[in-house]
């Protein structure tokens, strides 16, 4: 990256070329932009901003001192890719899927991708587009959504893609369990204020079926809206760089930092339901996410994260979940819902290998939440660790997970595909 000795005040003329993307189009997706002020940090912004992009095999830059302002040329060379990945997962439970990623196909630098999978539980699909502006999602699922209930305010998690068998793990503790089905389509839009912040908004329909019309059947309709906010949170995935793109940062991402940087992330959202969405039941729900990690100068990663969630009103299918409180980082078969709670989770990612082939880590996890099964605030723990490898030609990190449930002593081991930031 281009050190910047002299000092500019504005951004002067910024130029550009690619291979595909018209200059204009580049330019847009530029952070910087012609009579803003200029320093090293918005301009390496800028860059990291195009290199999140994953669509070039080239990006050069180069800053031009002239008059008092600084000039910027772009020369870019982008292309495009279409990546299809299939997984299995085994265990007491099976399941599957498929999935098609494509990246720069309308010369955007968007990213699209589609996915369909089922087990034993249901089935979903989804599909989504992306760009540095928008981001839009379509989901559905259906699930076998029953609920078994155990002693200790235990529930089983009703979940598509679920390998654990809890009613077969946890049969003596049994209390009991009532059939039922569930279908989601939620449609998912967020729009981008500036670099760090975005607005969201979350139509869901929802239709719940208890066996003998037990629980709280009906429609469950629902919309949320939500404020995010982030800042200098390392990009994670990288799906074009089977085919030779999204590689740019590469060089730069084996290199130890100058010094450790910290980046936080964070979102506060309101979820309603009634008679304005068509739904049975009155829905009011508030939730608020944090989180902050340090990244050492060896690339090393510690991360913190927290979330509180407060249901004013809101039917048993709609209460909060232990599990959701946690950092996602645990496997677990059972989880605690009420009507209130709150979570916290930290782990330490440490790489063992980081070379030009991929990057091999550990990252040991505590996590614990509380939630207010009624009388008292019940805790739900795990801690373990997963191991994990990402090639830097293929698109998601995949390894294995060991989780402890401190509270009732089971132990899941797991494959992972995916993780965290």
């Amino acid at each position: 990256m281009l050190a910047i000795t002299a000092y500019a005040e504005t951004v002067g003329t910024v130029t550009a070329q690619s291979t595909r993307m018209s200059p204009g189009t580049l330019r847009r997706h530029f952070l910087l932009k012609p009579g803003e002020e200029f320093s090293q940090q918005r301009y390496e912004q800028a860059q990291d901003e195009l290199h999140k992009l994953r669509v070039f095999k080239k990006l050069d830059f180069s800053a031009t001192p002239n008059g008092g302002q600084m000039d910027i040329h772009i020369d870019a060379q982008d292309g495009w890719y279409i990546f299809p990945m299939g997984f299995f997962t085994g265990g007491s439970k099976s399941a599957g899927g498929l999935s098609l990623a494509a990246g720069n196909l309308f010369k955007q630098g968007e990213s699209t991708f589609l996915f369909a999978g089922g087990g034993h539980d249901g089935w979903t699909a989804h599909a989504g587009w992306v760009t540095p502006k928008h981001f839009f999602n379509l989901r559905y699922t259906h699930l076998d959504a029953d609920q078994r209930f155990y002693q200790n305010h235990w529930m089983n998690i009703p979940s598509v893609f679920s390998t654990a068998d809890d009613k077969e793990d946890h049969a003596d503790k049994l209390l009991r369990e009532v059939s039922g089905t569930q279908e989601t389509l939620a449609f998912t839009y967020k729009y981008r204020l500036s670099r760090t912040v975005r607005l969201a908004l979350r139509p869901e329909y929802k239709y719940v079926s208890y066996q003998n019309g037990q629980l709280d059947g009906g429609k469950h309709h629902q919309v949320s809206f939500g404020l995010e906010f982030s800042d200098d949170i390392r990009a994670g995935m990288n799906m074009g760089a089977l085919s030779g793109f999204g590689l740019t940062d590469k060089k730069q991402s084996l290199q130890d930092l100058p010094r450790a940087r910290s980046g936080y992330t964070g979102a506060l959202s309101y979820t309603g339901g009634g008679d304005f969405t068509g739904s049975d039941y009155d829905i009011s729900k508030i939730s608020l996410k944090a989180a902050w990690l340090l990244e050492l100068k060896t690339r090393h990663l510690f991360t913190l994260q927290l979330h509180a969630e407060n249901a004013f009103d809101a039917p048993f299918s709609d209460w909060i979940t232990s599990t959701d409180l946690l950092g996602g980082m645990g496997r677990y078969d059972r989880e605690l819902r009420g009507k209130r709670g709150a979570g916290l989770s930290t782990a330490f990612v440490y790489y063992l290998l980081r070379n030009q082939t991929g990057l091999l880590s550990v990252a040991p996890f505590y996590e614990l939440s509380y939630v207010d099964t009624g009388a008292a605030y019940t805790p739900h723990s795990g801690a373990g660790a997963a191991l994990m490898y990402k090639l830097w030609r293929f698109p998601l990190p995949f390894g294995i997970n060991y989780t402890h449930n401190l509270q009732d002593g089971s132990h899941q081991v797991g494959f992972v595909i995916g993780g965290a930031f």
